[in-house]
């Protein structure tokens, strides 16, 4: 809410954007009743629906323009398409099951590549051969 602390910042404000559509500064009265019309809300709330006014519009603010400026915005979410039926969820299950058995393509042995670094060692550098005979428990 704003208070009288801001009654200064205030009024500079009207008379930038007065001065911003080439009007004559607003009077005393005009200023008080704007602020009495939009103290409700915070300062910078106020301060930034008329920065947004000014950068948009061609014509100076009435205060609903400034009012309707200040009121909260509503949280637009995005919709999320439903979730997959159960039968459509299993078919996905057996698809990705299919993919991975052909890209494994029958290898199950999960230290085969120790296997093969042991097998051919002045192909890959040194630590690779220490982590494959680790992996196999050997001192090979």
């Amino acid at each position: 809410m704003m208070n009288d602390i801001n009654k200064k910042d205030f009024a500079l404000m009207m008379r930038v954007t007065w001065a911003n559509y080439g009007r004559n500064e607003p009077d005393k009265d005009t200023m008080r009743y704007w602020f009495s019309k939009l103290d409700k809300h915070d300062f910078n709330v106020v301060t930034k629906a008329f920065d947004d006014w000014i950068d948009t519009s061609k014509q100076l603010p009435t205060i609903k323009d400034i009012q309707d400026a200040c009121k909260p915005k509503p949280t637009i979410f995005a919709r999320l398409p439903s979730p997959l039926a159960i039968a459509e969820n299993h078919r996905h299950a057996v698809e990705v099951k299919e993919a991975v058995e052909k890209m494994v393509n029958g290898k199950r042995d999960m230290k085969a590549w120790a296997h093969k670094i042991i097998a051919n060692p002045s192909a890959y550098p040194d630590i690779s051969y220490r982590y494959a005979k680790e992996a196999l428990g050997t001192t090979v």
